[in-house]
């Protein structure tokens, strides 16, 4: 028997990456309406699709690729009777797949979807004209992608396979201007090597970096430990 909640974040995955029939779409979009639930899977899988998109290198395909593409496809048979399988029968780990697929393809380009609610912050922040983005290794593994927009004074950080703390410990994100003062912002736990986005809640000033530090748990009002990472945002 299908776990109702494992089936809301497969159909949530499946539409966020593109792995859905144009039928199952229109289906999902008419619940989207009806369950908070389905929205919010929906809009946390497309934000971290699209900061995923921006944690990838970009890459400049050759003048060729198009022209490769058209002709293939005038020279290839295309058939008529194809049938795609439900979206039940994809599971969470074959649609994280595709969304890693679009990343590589998409090059650093964020995805856009188109629902009936307030963009999200990445999606504010990446739709700004000038939006900055920067990844970031952090010693010992894992890597911080930033994102910011000066003009929004808003920014968020997409953290990918930071060290697991022990329960007495989290991590925490900082503002940290150019005299070295911290502003305390958003606190969040390792997801392992599942990405996952944090919307930072502070305004950002120009100039400041976004620092990250090991806290207690519940976080501090001024860091207590050197910033694993500082990435600057001038």
């Amino acid at each position: 028997m299908t776990d109702p909640a494992d089936d809301v974040t497969t159909r949530a995955a499946s539409y966020a990456v593109g792995a859905m029939t144009a039928a199952e779409r229109r289906e999902l979009e008419q619940e989207l309406r009806r369950s908070p639930r389905l929205a919010t899977e929906v809009s946390e899988f497309t934000e971290t699709a699209a900061m995923l998109g921006l944690a990838a290198a970009p890459v400049a395909p050759p003048s060729s690729l198009r022209d490769s593409i058209l002709n293939t496809v005038e020279a290839t048979p295309q058939p008529t009777n194809v049938v795609r399988g439900p979206w039940l029968r994809r599971p969470v780990a074959a649609v994280l797949g595709a969304a890693a697929a679009i990343v590589l393809v998409a090059g650093g380009t964020t995805l856009a979807l188109q629902l009936n609610r307030e963009p999200s912050v990445v999606e504010q922040i990446t739709a700004a004209a000038d939006y900055g983005r920067v990844v970031s290794d952090v010693p010992g593994g894992g890597s911080v992608t930033a994102v910011w927009s000066a003009s929004l004074g808003r920014a968020a950080i997409l953290v990918d396979d930071l060290d697991q703390l022990p329960a007495d410990r989290i991590y925490q994100a900082w503002f940290i201007d150019s005299a070295g003062n911290a502003e305390p912002d958003a606190t969040f736990a390792s997801s392992g090597a599942q990405p996952s986005t944090v919307s930072l809640t502070g305004e950002m000033d120009a100039g400041d970096s976004i620092g990250i530090t090991v806290e207690p748990a519940g976080g501090s009002t001024t860091p207590t430990t050197i910033p694993i990472v500082v990435i600057p945002t001038a």
